[in-house]
């Protein structure tokens, strides 16, 4: 049980780590707020606010779930059972929304059901599990029929990112098709053309790469300019800001970015420029504010780059982040980490192919989304597109089979 000033959590046994937990605002965004425990009152945060947290469910595994709408006059939260409510309440309009559209939603309604019933009988846990897979099963369905309804999406990057200069000796080929992207986290005028480079020209495929001092605040424009003109012609997407997750919002900051986006465009002028940052809870971060700002103020750049762990939320939160970033009025590049089999930590997908499947549909499905990336070797967190053998791993071949439905959409 977790004690906050005149509010008080108690779970139906899902919570097995208070650390775990995560303060949100009522838009999902993670704030900076200590987790409240068993033994101690911690500060309540501002109202209306959310709370998350990554509870063990049968058939789907372990992942941040998250509820909001609490308001400074809630004195008890059942956690489970309030969890549950965001995605009871999602499914069932998506359900009543679509159902009678044509959208097939017989798994979703199943779990519905399934989900109401458990509610009567307050069996929380089982309640939480049944929500959280009637409002996947909603939005995967949904994203399905509407790439059938528009006859598939053209001009979509299928892409990479590669961490390490050691990765240009990796069979990059060996990923064709759909691979038309690649992004090089770490690049350096001062590297030359070194082999991943080299290798991607060869292949004819799009190439985005991170400015090495990016995450740095104060930033020189000069070093950033003189980065893009060594690379002029050959990187078509720049990452001229990124990690923006850890910074605060200022003026003096945007103002930063600004000159930065300028000075990219004055490097090169066929180059799209990105703001890239990460959105999560297990390491609590969003750029939203800021990239909001951005846009808001007129900051000169093309497009998001946006980060999302496969562990910090389900396919329907996935979804709606989408959603929301989608609202800023900016193409997004989407990078997602992948499930690896055993999982990492506690956390956990049990099916992570399914997901991997459920999670391209989804961004297929948004037209504001024009690439999706997953790491190109796998770490401790995080599956990879090729295997130890040099080979597409299972979950590379999971994400050729949607591209290539995709491409039969097409005919």
């Amino acid at each position: 049980m977790g004690h906050v000033s005149r509010l008080e959590i108690r779970t139906a046994g899902a919570v097995d780590d208070w650390t775990l937990l995560r303060w949100a605002n009522d838009e999902g965004d993670a704030l900076s707020l200590a987790p409240p425990c068993a033994e101690e009152t911690a500060t309540m945060p501002p109202a209306p606010f959310g709370i998350a947290y990554p509870a063990p469910l049968k058939d789907i595994g372990r992942v941040y779930l998250w509820g909001n709408g609490f308001h400074a006059r809630t004195q008890q939260i059942v956690l489970e059972r309030d969890l549950a409510a965001r995605y009871l309440e999602a499914a069932s309009a998506l359900v009543k929304q679509y159902a009678r559209r044509g959208v097939p939603m017989e798994t979703a309604q199943e779990r519905l059901q399934q989900a109401q019933a458990l509610h009567r009988e307050q069996r929380w846990v089982e309640y939480l599990a049944a929500s959280v897979a009637a409002a996947e099963a909603s939005v995967v369905s949904l994203a399905q029929t509407r790439l059938q309804r528009m006859h598939g999406r053209t001009a979509f990057l299928w892409g990479v990112w590669a961490e390490a200069l050691a990765d240009g000796e990796m069979p990059l080929a060996a990923l064709s098709p759909p691979l038309n992207l690649v992004t090089l986290r770490d690049i350096n005028p001062s590297d030359g053309r070194y082999p991943l480079l080299r290798q991607t020209q060869g292949m004819r495929t799009a190439i985005a790469a991170f400015w090495a001092g990016c995450d740095c605040f104060p930033q020189s424009v000069d070093a950033l300019r003189d980065a893009i003109a060594a690379y002029r012609g050959s990187v078509r997407y720049w990452n001229i800001a990124a990690n923006l997750h850890r910074c605060e919002l200022s003026e003096r900051l945007r103002q930063q970015i600004s000159a930065l986006c300028e000075a990219g465009r004055d490097a090169d002028f066929g180059v799209v420029r990105l703001l890239h940052g990460a959105h999560g809870y297990y390491e609590p971060s969003s750029p939203y504010a800021l990239l909001e700002a951005c846009t808001e103020t007129g900051t000169p750049y093309e497009a998001i780059h946006l980060e999302w762990q496969w562990y910090d939320g389900t396919l329907y939160d996935l979804d709606q982040l989408l959603e929301r970033y989608g609202e800023l009025g900016k193409p997004i590049h989407l990078s997602i980490t992948l499930p690896p089999e055993g999982g990492w930590g506690v956390f956990l997908r049990t099916e992570p192919l399914a997901w991997l499947e459920g999670a391209c549909l989804i961004a297929l499905s948004k037209p504001y989304v024009i690439a999706l990336q997953v790491p190109l070797r796998a770490t401790e967190r995080s599956a990879g597109a090729l295997g130890a053998s040099g080979q597409p791993s299972a979950h590379w071949q999971q994400l050729t089979q949607v591209a290539a439905w995709n491409a039969s959409l097409l005919d």
